[in-house]
């Protein structure tokens, strides 16, 4: 559906869409939780054992179960019903934060057991990332696309916003507690559920030659291999997402063994950071697409400057601040490069494609395990200066590369044109 001529430029426009209303409202209560989630299961994790490695070992499980399922994900939200396969992930998930929640109200929950949890998330994760992105760029078009994916972005980090600050409150309150937390997402899964059943069935894409799913999954890693744009922003993507986003693990330590400050104050980490994201959101969603490339690698080097203040931050307040610039610049960073990538992507291997993005999430899972033992070992404050080397390091390989791609398109077109023979074209 794409915007007519002179269209607001607001990305609200795009929820005239019954469709995307209907699975955007499902994505928001699912983000809440999520953002809850980012709170409770690292002070749970944390305050079992006081390590950082306690709380990257949490999400082993997890990046293991993501790395390798996602592209099975994504290559299954290419060939069924992306409507079914949405609300089975969300289900089992609502189910999994429920039965955790009576765990820890119990006195039953181990390190062992919040891990085994959040396996299973991993696990549905991989299911549901990509059948999610996959379904809005069947719904919506052009510049419809770009605001989609635009709101979804802003939406993630205003809920990354609230859903910390609920969560920080419910933990606080003597009734509620971690275990009653646990039971508010189970119920957000619940109403998430719902919404969906509201939507139009969606059924699988019509295939003119049946093939098998590891045919279609080879097939899939073969495309991104061959597509220049698609090959540069994945490697981006992944880099940057392992090399700079696992920097999370080490919050609950951070705050505590640097700055002296109870793991409840998580929640003010992590609403600084969404604030800082919705500023660029708004800023991007307004800004007409152009060297979207260009501007994704200068916040990813952002992203790298950002990390390396908060290692050398002096106190509260200007880790704060620091977590504010990682806001701006690791938004700025993911939005670029998700649009990028639905732009320049067939549709036949959109869910192929995004579930790459939910193997760097994967990888950032598997990494939070060694990162949070490096951090025990050296600290924090140096772990994080290391993290930012690894991301700066990254995206000066992009940068290069990028380099390297334009200057072959400049001398491809400057190149005559022998009689007879079309232009060269890059694609």
């Amino acid at each position: 559906m794409a915007s007519p001529e002179g269209q607001s430029k607001s990305p609200l426009t795009v929820l005239n869409h019954r469709q995307f209303r209907l699975l955007f409202l499902g994505t928001t209560l699912s983000m809440l939780a999520f953002g809850m989630m980012q709170v409770v299961q690292g002070v749970v994790a944390f305050d079992l054992t006081g390590k950082n490695g306690s709380v990257g070992f949490v999400y082993l499980g997890q990046g293991f179960a993501m790395l390798i399922l996602s592209p099975i994900g994504g290559t299954l939200s290419d060939r069924v019903s992306k409507k079914k396969m949405l609300t089975m992930a969300q289900f089992v998930i609502g189910a999994m934060f429920g039965v955790v929640g009576l765990l820890i109200a119990t006195g039953l929950i181990t390190i062992l057991l919040l891990a085994a949890g959040a396996l299973i998330l991993g696990c549905m994760f991989s299911m549901m990332g990509p059948t999610r992105q996959a379904w809005v760029g069947d719904l919506l078009t052009g510049e419809d696309m770009a605001k989609g994916v635009a709101l979804q972005q802003l939406m993630m980090n205003v809920t990354r916003i609230f859903g910390p600050i609920i969560a920080t409150a419910l933990i606080a309150t003597s009734l509620i507690g971690t275990h009653g937390t646990y039971f508010v997402m189970a119920a957000l899964f619940g109403a998430v559920v719902l919404t969906l059943m509201l939507m139009d069935p969606t059924p699988p894409r019509t295939r003119t030659v049946k093939t098998s799913v590891r045919a279609d999954l080879v097939e899939g890693f073969s495309y991104i291999w061959r597509t220049p744009d698609v090959r540069l922003l994945a490697f981006v993507f992944v880099g940057v997402v392992l090399s700079a986003f696992t920097y999370q693990t080490i919050m609950p330590g951070y705050l505590v063994n640097v700055l002296d400050h109870p793991t409840t104050h998580l929640g003010f980490l992590f609403t600084a950071t969404a604030l800082g994201g919705i500023v660029v959101n708004l800023w991007l969603a307004a800004r007409p697409a152009r060297n979207s490339i260009g501007l994704m690698l200068a916040f990813g080097a952002a992203l790298s400057v950002s990390l390396a203040l908060l290692a050398v931050a002096p106190g509260f307040i200007p880790a704060i601040l620091a977590a504010a610039l990682i806001g701006v610049s690791s938004s700025g960073f993911q939005m670029l490069n998700n649009v990028s990538l639905m732009e320049r992507t067939d549709g036949p291997y959109l869910g192929r494609v995004m579930a790459v993005t939910m193997m760097a999430f994967g990888v950032n899972s598997i990494a939070s395990y060694p990162v949070g033992l490096i951090a025990d070992a050296a600290g924090e404050r140096a772990t994080l200066a290391g993290l930012a080397c690894a991301c700066m390091a990254v995206v000066s390989v992009g940068m290069l590369a990028l380099r390297s791609k334009n200057a072959a398109a400049m001398a491809a077109s400057r190149a005559p044109v022998e009689p007879g023979l079309s232009s060269p074209r890059s694609r």
